[in-house]
């Protein structure tokens, strides 16, 4: 039972890095292991220590009862996305009148604005490595979709490249 539930929480951890498309490698640099400690937990040989279940739960708010008992989702669920979907959530569509209404009141009251700032910088001072991947991933993906624009617009029989 115990090698399975290993076998479980390694197979739920290896598909989160991916969603992440973090290597191993920078996906231990969250952590106070190697590389190689950190692929023996993904292949299911050995249970994560407590250290690294409280490191899921605060830096990458995973759902310890999700990984352990498979009861629930992970809290963060954007994160396994596949990358169309991933970029996707960028959109703020979906939640521009949140947005709007947030926009209006840190303008208006200080303590909102120092409250979601501080809050910004810590999320940006602990996920900068995925950050520094997603946003590096989105502007190839943008240089990407110009040049396969520009590239329709010369195949055009009107247009002269």
């Amino acid at each position: 039972m115990r090698q399975k539930l290993n076998q479980d929480i390694g197979m739920k951890l290896r598909k989160f890095r991916k969603g992440l498309r973090l290597t191993q490698a920078e996906m231990v640099s969250h952590f106070d292991i190697g590389r190689a400690n950190y692929s023996r937990i993904e292949k299911g040989e050995v249970f994560p220590n407590v250290t690294i279940l409280h490191t899921l739960k605060t830096k990458f708010n995973i759902s310890l009862n999700w990984l352990i008992a498979a009861e629930g989702e992970t809290s963060d669920d954007q994160m396994m996305l596949d990358q169309k979907q991933q970029m996707s959530f960028l959109s703020f569509n979906e939640d521009r009148k949140e947005i709007e209404e947030l926009l209006h009141h840190m303008g208006k009251i200080p303590m909102i604005r120092h409250a979601v700032l501080g809050f910004f910088m810590e999320y940006r001072m602990r996920n900068s490595a995925v950050i520094q991947k997603l946003s590096a991933e989105l502007e190839a993906k943008e240089k990407e979709t110009t040049a396969n624009v520009e590239n329709e617009e010369c195949e055009q029989p009107e247009n002269i490249c």
